[in-house]
């Protein structure tokens, strides 16, 4: 299934708008593919700053983690 697509217009100085297109004529599918390109790129930085921050919050996650699922094997065992 195919996404559909939403048009949406945006406004910028003119070296950066050269810049897009520029990069765009090296990806597939053009400026829009290389703008959606950085977009989830951005998107996945956002989401690796959030965990590694959600991780140094929560120290001793993977030891508890890896500590209760030992414990719960031993039950079993």
């Amino acid at each position: 299934m195919r996404m559909q697509r939403e048009r949406l217009t945006v406004s910028m100085e003119p070296q950066t708008a050269a810049r897009v297109r520029e990069c765009g004529t090296r990806t597939r599918g053009g400026a829009s593919a290389y703008l959606e390109h950085l977009v989830r790129q951005d998107a996945l930085r956002e989401a690796a700053t959030s965990a590694a921050s959600w991780y140094a919050a929560h120290p001793t996650y993977a030891a508890d983690s890896e500590a209760e699922t030992l414990a719960a094997l031993d039950e079993i065992a």
